[in-house]
């Protein structure tokens, strides 16, 4: 095994991924999302290339082909990036990148992408997939009637 993993290694703690090595060349990631909390990330590094996984959402139980389509669009748009299924049905965002050039920026480029693709997406996806209730309407007063909210 050549110094792809340890290069890769010198990255995620120059960047300050939170990241743990789960063998000589895979990593789990937590990348932080606004819509999602933490999205984990499958890291294994090759001896020229770094692949990336991340677990997106389960198959959808409605609207497959609609939910399929629009990801498949999303492609389009962006960079690095792109939706795949597995053979459950799931969404998972995939990257592979070259070693040679990635470095610490590439590598923290890469995972901010992920980060915004995962932002810009999920809960569309997921609405039009699941059935999911409305999100509480800002400010709406959660309180029993007649009484003061934080009473």
């Amino acid at each position: 095994m050549g110094d792809g993993p340890a290069r890769v290694q010198e990255w995620l703690t120059t960047v300050g991924a939170d990241a743990e090595r789960v063998g000589p060349a895979e990593w789990s990631i937590r990348v932080p999302s606004a819509k999602r909390g933490v999205v984990a990330v499958a890291a294994h590094a090759g001896e020229r290339t770094l692949a990336l996984r991340a677990f997106f959402m389960r198959g959808p139980d409605r609207a497959h082909r609609d939910v399929y389509r629009r990801a498949l669009r999303k492609n389009l748009d962006m960079r690095h990036w792109r939706f795949a299924t597995d053979d459950a049905g799931d969404l998972w965002l995939i990257t592979e990148a070259g070693t040679a050039a990635l470095g610490a920026e590439g590598l923290d480029g890469l995972l901010g992408l992920l980060s915004t693709y995962v932002d810009e997406t999920f809960e569309g996806l997921l609405r039009m997939g699941f059935d999911v209730p409305p999100p509480h309407a800002a400010g709406a007063d959660h309180g029993a009637p007649g009484q003061a909210v934080g009473a």
